[in-house]
């Protein structure tokens, strides 16, 4: 399915012959797809279930990368604050591969933050403040976010 929508935006038209040859591409793709890379329609509608949760995802990441762009204007350009780094690490219970990839990405994201390790579920997160890590392990919304991707609902 993802396909032939995909052939049909990127044909910007509307025909039998678009459709026609949009439906044979999509079917050899899919055919090609399902056998080499062990998708499935089964998994693929997993995923289309998921994708309310990543778009709330997707918000609780922007509205963290707003908030640490603020947090760093504050820090620059106010000379009263100071600047405390750290490398903290931490435990997270994400476990899939992508929900890990996913919460590292974030991590590099934000602004004055900087993933300089993983390993397993542990993480080695570097900062220019402090106070930026705050509430970064569990209870975190993003790793509320992802848990809840990681789970399907």
């Amino acid at each position: 399915m993802f396909f032939f929508v995909f052939w049909i935006i990127i044909n910007s038209r509307l025909t039998l012959e678009v459709i026609i040859s949009g439906i044979a591409v999509a079917l050899l793709i899919g055919i090609l797809f399902y056998r080499f890379i062990g998708l499935s329609p089964k998994t693929e509608l997993k995923a289309v279930k998921k994708i309310g949760a990543i778009i709330v995802f997707l918000a609780a990441v922007f509205y963290e990368v707003i908030k640490a762009n603020v947090q760093m204007v504050k820090l620059v350009l106010s000379p009263k604050i100071k600047t405390d780094p750290l490398i903290k690490y931490f435990d997270s219970p994400v476990r899939s591969d992508l929900a890990k990839m996913a919460m590292a990405c974030t991590i590099n994201l934000t602004p004055g933050t900087v993933l300089v390790e993983l390993a397993d579920n542990r993480y080695g997160v570097h900062t220019i403040n402090a106070r930026f890590l705050d509430g970064m392990e569990d209870e975190w919304h993003i790793v509320k976010k992802l848990q809840e991707i990681e789970k399907g609902h």
